[in-house]
């Protein structure tokens, strides 16, 4: 590689660190590569098990991370793995493989599909496939597949330290940290200029709490406490979307935000996963219950309006009998709750 080559590599890796967080990284990734290679087509996929329409059954699928500049405010369809050439044979030998493709531009051509091996949750295991660039050319160049790897590289081990800051190390949510930063992005999402961007996207917001989570600490110990935690979470992965952001703020104190879902079927999402606590089995403890508020996420908001909002719905969730869920704004047309002025004092967590 020339010293011209390894002065743009240089400025390429000084670039793609700009962000500090996962989902930003994993774009600003595939414009590093734009930048620096020459290709049909580049494309970031992450792996994700989800439930197959079609069969009911859990499924591997991919989910192309959108480009920085993609405006359309929709989320991306989730793909087959089994139905796109190459991607099972990768998974499988964990190394670079070559499938012959048509091209965009209907030519015959190749596609190169890289494994990005370990990064998930909070921990990296070195055998575990978490996603794949998948680079497609007209014909091959061989150095660019060598880039490709030591970018790869890279990213790894970069990824892997903004997980151990941005994630819970028990339970592998995200943090309070992460929170008051996606909050902080998700109302800057919502006032944006882009109206035809800004008009597709909604937010809704829950707190949630595990009901008489201190007596649980109290009878069997904190080491017993910290399960409960981790099963918690464990539903809350297994209820929500891979799109919707699940964070664990404190002690027995978790948030979940809804991406692009409505209040009325945000309060059946939250029933639903109240009944999935309620019959989970808690090893040594038995039943654990929760109680939820929630509220909508508006352009106009702060993330201090926002929680206490939620708060005062949970509150009224736990003063009133607790494993239920309730939401703010119906709360408040029903006058079960009195509008508080933003001159009140607000405690959060």
């Amino acid at each position: 590689m020339s010293e011209l080559n390894n002065s743009n590599l240089l400025r390429a890796i000084a670039k793609l660190i700009e962000k500090p967080e996962i989902k930003a990284l994993e774009m600003s990734l595939v414009t590093t590569l734009r930048g620096l290679i020459t290709a049909d087509s580049i494309v970031f996929y992450e792996l994700r098990s989800l439930k197959n329409p079609a069969t009911q059954e859990m499924a591997m699928y991919l989910l192309p991370v959108l480009p920085e500049d993609d405006d359309s405010g929709e989320d991306p369809a989730p793909l087959l793995l089994s139905e796109l050439a190459g991607f099972d044979a990768c998974m499988g030998c964990l190394e670079m493989t070559v499938v012959p493709i048509t091209t965009l531009s209907s030519i015959p051509g190749m596609r190169f599909i890289h494994p990005v091996i370990g990064v998930k949750g909070a921990r990296v295991d070195a055998r575990e496939i978490t996603g794949f660039i998948a680079v497609e050319y007209a014909e091959e160049i061989p150095r660019d597949q060598e880039l490709i790897t030591i970018l790869l590289g890279f990213y790894r081990n970069y990824v892997s330290l903004l997980q151990d800051n941005q994630h819970d190390h028990l339970t592998g949510l995200l943090n309070r940290k992460s929170f008051d930063n996606h909050m902080m992005k998700i109302i800057l999402s919502l006032g944006d200029t882009n109206k035809r961007k800004a008009d597709k996207v909604n937010y809704c917001l829950a707190v949630l709490d595990i009901d008489h989570f201190k007596k649980v600490n109290d009878t069997y110990g904190h080491l017993l406490g910290d399960e409960v935690l981790l099963h918690f979470a464990q539903c809350m992965n297994s209820t929500f979307r891979e799109y919707d952001f699940l964070f664990r703020v404190g002690g027995e104190e978790f948030v979940v935000v809804l991406k692009n879902v409505a209040k009325d079927l945000a309060s059946s999402i939250f029933e639903r996963f109240k009944v999935i606590v309620e019959n989970h089995y808690f090893p040594q403890v038995g039943k654990i219950t929760a109680s939820i508020g929630l509220t909508e996420i508006t352009a106009n908001d702060l993330p201090v309006t926002i929680i206490d909002r939620a708060d005062q719905a949970l509150y009224f969730a736990k003063n009133n009998g607790r494993n239920q869920v309730c939401s703010y704004e119906s709360l408040l047309a029903e006058n079960k709750l009195a509008h508080k002025t933003a001159a009140n004092d607000i405690e959060l967590f």
